[in-house]
């Protein structure tokens, strides 16, 4: 019984959509639906488990664990992790395998609710007793007595426990201590609670076999209006959407808000079962599990829609129109009229025209006068007024006007009728006149304003001036375009074409902007055009119903589409069959049945869609091998911390993208960073990566609709594969440490070719030049010394024959055998050093040891000599240092000898470390200032000689202290 005072009655379909199990639901009778966190739908039924995507279900039985396959209720906890309420216990399911809860008795056995207050804790009924399920082990919790009869249990929006007990009353829970908080009186003492609701509003209702309860001011008692109880009858479930509340009951569904009440059956696309469960999921759709016909989908309508269910005989409606008298008309395609009353509801007119009634209707168009003309396919034009009935229009004149696709009664208050015979004017009186013009069928005739009407054929645009004269508008880009629909507004003429999609003209610039599929269109095939302003356009097309949002500019901000997922059963609509009406509503015909859309409360379809990745996959396999990632997720088996071979560089991804709202709606929009430089937009869910080079990279997936929602999750997948050990730092490093040692030791071995080829050249011109001196010392040693030797002789024969007396001639021949000794001498040394055999730096110490002490030698001056040269080292100086060097030490004897007046002369030399020479030579003489520049030669000489040998020389001296000399000589032995 239903004691209600605004019943709704029904008159129009509504936005369900039903899945059994020909669309894969594993059983029919469905008992609970509920939603994870990752936006998948579980179904509980009496004959196994389902999860959907919302269009693929899967499957899951007591053959995959579960408990057993009757199930009672569902639950999605903080984990995630599903819960199963069944006849025989309950079963967790993780993603990867069902766990069966225990209790004390082996398993908690009927349970029939489930509800998780706090993180951890699942409450449970089991048999009628309340119990706490923890660690997967139920334990018993005793609200009032052991014998209680606890009959559903409920966790509260704001996390409050509240259960109840039967003809006890309701008992709330907190800090594990429960109390009373309403108790039943009279006859709702036996009455027993399936569902216990609070609303928005903070109202606790109760869902009964007997109706629905509510808790007001304390009591229990049944909800009403004023004084009248609703549904008092077998209410299974409650939820609320938008401020409304929904019941599930034994006859399908009611929908309570404000002061109505809707009832849905199979009448308006419910059942007449049983609706055990109604679940609003995350889109704010609703789904309601009923017995014996499977799941149902609710969407809130964007629009109603007619069909033969609602009294249209012929579901194809060809025309409607609106009289000034607020009468809304619609024709069918089998020749039936409809007038649809102030309530909406579709009432059939019964016209008495037998060729009307046998006919096809074209098209309908009211006036300002409450006239609606009919225009049939082949057949009379017809005028229909609700006062003087209907009539033939034209039929008499020459003409015998046959069929029309267009109307439009001008500033004239003429009828221009436009068909496939060509253009007509009809006047008041009933004359025709036909405007001549090349042949066409026309479709569209819309009025500017006062002076221009725009008329759409075969062949493009023409235009009629208030005289009726035509002209041919030059619209560029629209040429051999054929032009279904026109509209006007303000300045602008919009142009629903066959091929093209719409256009848009500026009529005062003469520019045109075109609309189609590329920018968002369903089709480019366009039947009928609401313009509610040139920011808000509606286009009935060939595949739904479509809704531009565009700028001033007229460029495209937003398009939505309407088809199937939204209600609309006719997505394919028809020509010029379309309303603006008088309350701003929109009416479209449809090939099946009629669209009604309240455009002010066209609810904003950004719903937001989630992503998954479902699967990563390499070469096409399963990655199953552990070594290659830390770990693999629990639900779908993701590696996690992925680290591939370079050889393992082939990967796919699937996706999947839950938008229950409409699944086809969806794109999937990614980018791999490390190689995608732009983000891909893709209907398809496979992706698939061949070939990556070595790298880190991170898959960036979100979710899209067409209506440009994007996800409210993002999927961030990261891996890496490795480079080949030959693009590893160590190996490149290692092949740069080769190359530069190979180019090192090519080098080395180069500069050491050259630098042998140099010391066996120096080696060849030392042994030539050994050779070239010990020639020039044998040379001159045998000429010099033979003709100095002679001279000498002749020196001696001479004196003999001067007279004592002649002092002056023996003193010549004295001196000239003085200078003949001396230079016998000197040359005795040169040649003893051009001699190769005397480069022994220990044969020349000992040589200026002699030459030292040869030339001191019977002079005041005492002289001594020491060195550390080892004679068997047999050091060798470099090629005419030996010479050099005995020069410097017979300069140096001599200027000591001139000079210095000494009485000592030290000379001392030291070898170091068989590479360098130290040479100290000293004396006590009268010293001079070394910084003082001399005139002499001695001391230039001297340093000379010591740089062409490579030395440095350093000389200490001042007056009447001596002077000491250090000669230091490095890089002089041959080696």
């Amino acid at each position: 019984m239903l004691l209600f005072p605004t019943l709704t009655g029904i008159c129009q379909k509504y936005n369900f959509v039903n899945f059994t199990v020909e669309d894969g639901l594993i059983q029919s009778q469905a008992m609970h639906i509920v939603q994870d966190k990752s936006r998948y739908l579980w179904i509980g039924t009496e004959g196994g488990l389902c999860k959907f995507d919302g269009k693929t279900f899967v499957k899951y039985s007591s053959q995959d664990g579960l408990a057993s396959n009757f199930i009672n209720k569902l639950l999605c906890d903080e984990r995630g992790q599903i819960w199963i309420a069944t006849k025989k216990g309950i079963s967790v399911f993780d993603g990867k395998k069902f766990r069966q809860v225990t209790a004390s008795n082996g398993t908690p056995g009927n349970t029939s609710y489930l509800c998780e207050p706090f993180r951890d804790s699942v409450y449970a009924i089991s048999n009628l007793k309340l119990g706490v399920v923890r660690d997967y082990r139920f334990r018993k919790i005793c609200i009032s007595d052991t014998s209680e009869k606890v009959t559903t249990v409920y966790s509260s929006p704001q996390k409050d426990l509240m259960a109840y007990v039967f003809s006890k009353g309701l008992f709330s829970c907190k800090n594990s201590e429960w109390k009373l908080v309403s108790a039943p009186e009279g006859e709702l003492m036996e009455v027993g609670v399936r569902n216990i609701f609070i609303t928005s509003k903070g109202d606790t209702l109760l869902a009964t076999g007997r109706g629905i309860l509510q808790v007001k001011l304390g009591k229990i008692e049944y909800l009403s209006v004023g004084e009248e109880i609703i549904l008092k009858q077998n209410v299974f479930c409650i939820e609320e959407l938008n401020g409304a509340l929904w019941f599930g009951t034994d006859k399908g569904a009611y929908k309570k808000e404000g002061g109505n009440l809707i009832h849905f059956n199979s009448k308006n696309g419910l059942t007449d079962n049983n609706v055990h469960s109604i679940f609003k999921d995350k889109e704010s759709n609703l789904w309601f599990a009923s017995d014996a016909d499977g799941i149902f989908k609710f969407k809130e309508n964007n629009f109603s829609f007619y069909d033969k269910s609602f009294g249209l005989v012929n579901p194809t409606i060809m025309g409607v129109s609106q009289t000034t008298d607020g009468n809304i008309y619609a024709a069918d395609y089998g020749g039936n009229l409809y007038r649809i009353n102030a309530g909406n509801k579709i009432e059939p007119l019964q016209i008495n025209n037998s060729e009307l009634n046998e006919g096809k209707i074209n098209t309908i168009y009211a006036d300002d006068k409450n006239n609606l003309y009919i225009g049939s396919l082949g057949k009379k034009i017809y005028c229909y007024n609700i006062k003087t009935g209907i009539k033939a229009v034209g039929d008499d004149s020459e003409y015998k006007l046959r069929g029309s696709n267009c109307f439009l009664k001008d500033q004239n208050n003429n009828l221009i009728v436009g068909n496939a015979q060509g253009l007509f004017i009809i006047s008041e009186p009933g004359k025709v006149r036909r405007i001549e013009m090349p042949p066409a069928t026309f479709n569209a005739i819309i009025r500017a304003d006062e002076n221009t009407i725009y008329i759409a054929n075969t062949n493009g645009i023409i235009s009629l001036d208030k005289n009726y004269k035509v002209s041919y508008p030059s619209i560029k880009g629209i040429e051999n375009n054929e032009i279904l629909c026109l509209k006007y507004k303000e300045g602008i003429i919009w142009m629903g074409s066959t091929e093209h999609g719409v256009f848009r003209w500026d009529i005062k610039s003469n520019t045109v902007k075109q609309y189609n599929v590329s920018r968002g269109l369903p089709s480019d095939f366009i039947y009928s055009m609401i313009v509610r302003s040139n920011n808000d356009v509606w286009l009935g097309t060939g595949f739904g119903i479509c809704n531009m949002i565009l700028n001033n500019e007229g460029e495209i901000v937003e398009v939505k589409n309407y088809s199937r997922a939204d209600g609309l059963i006719g997505m394919e609509c028809n020509h010029t069959s379309e309303l603006l009406a008088n309350d701003s509503t929109l009416w479209f015909g449809t090939t099946r049945g009629l669209a009604h859309f309240k455009p002010s409360k066209v609810r904003n379809e950004l719903n937001e869609p989630y992503v998954i990745l479902k699967s990563v996959k390499l070469f096409s396999a399963a990655i199953t091998d552990s070594s290659l990632c830390k770990g693999f997720s629990t639900w779908y088996n993701i590696p996690q911390g992925l680290v591939l071979g370079s050889a393992q560089n082939h990967l796919t991804f699937e996706l999947t993208g839950i938008f229950l709202s409409n699944p086809e709606n969806i794109l999937y929009k990614y980018k791999l960073e490390g190689i995608d430089k732009e983000y891909t937009i893709s209907n398809n869910p496979v992706i698939n990566y061949p070939a990556l080079p070595p790298g880190k990279y991170s898959l960036v997936v979100y979710a899209i609709t067409k209506a440009g929602a994007q996800s409210s999750n993002v999927i961030r997948y990261e891996f890496e594969i490795e480079k080949a050990f030959y693009q590893k730092a160590w190996f490149l490093f290692l092949m740069f440490l080769s190359v530069a040692g190979t180019i090192i030791l090519i080098v080395i071995l180069y500069l050491r070719k050259k630098q042998n080829e140099k010391i066996f050249r120096e080696k060849v011109r030392e042994e030539e030049f050994t050779k070239l001196r010990q020639r020039t010392a044998e040379d001159f040693h045998d000429e010099m010394g033979n003709k100095l030797t002679r001279i000498s002789v002749l020196t001696d024969i001479l004196r003999t024959k001067v007279s004592p007396t002649e002092k002056d001639a023996l003193n010549i021949v004295n001196q000239i055998k003085e200078n003949t000794t001396a230079l016998y001498n000197g040359s005795r040394d040169i040649i003893w050093s051009l001699n190769s055999r005397n480069d022994n730096f220990y044969e020349i110490t000992e040589h200026v040891k002699s030459l030292g002490h040869e030339i001191f030698s019977e002079t005041n001056t005492s002289f001594k000599f020491d060195h550390n040269i080892n004679g068997a080292d047999n050091i060798k100086l470099k090629l005419d240092y030996s010479r050099n060097l005995i020069m410097i030490f017979k300069e140096v004897y001599n200027n000591i000898l001139k000079h210095s007046q000494a009485h000592l002369v030290n000379a001392r030399v030291e070898l170091v470390n068989n590479k360098e020479a130290i040479i100290m030579i000293s004396d006590n003489g009268s010293g001079f200032d070394a910084g003082v520049e001399h005139k002499g030669n001695g001391l230039k000489n001297i340093q000379n000689r010591i740089k062409r040998i490579n030395g440095t020389f350093t000389i200490n001296s001042s007056a009447n202290k001596g002077t000491e000399i250090l000669i230091s000589l490095k890089d002089i032995f041959h080696i």
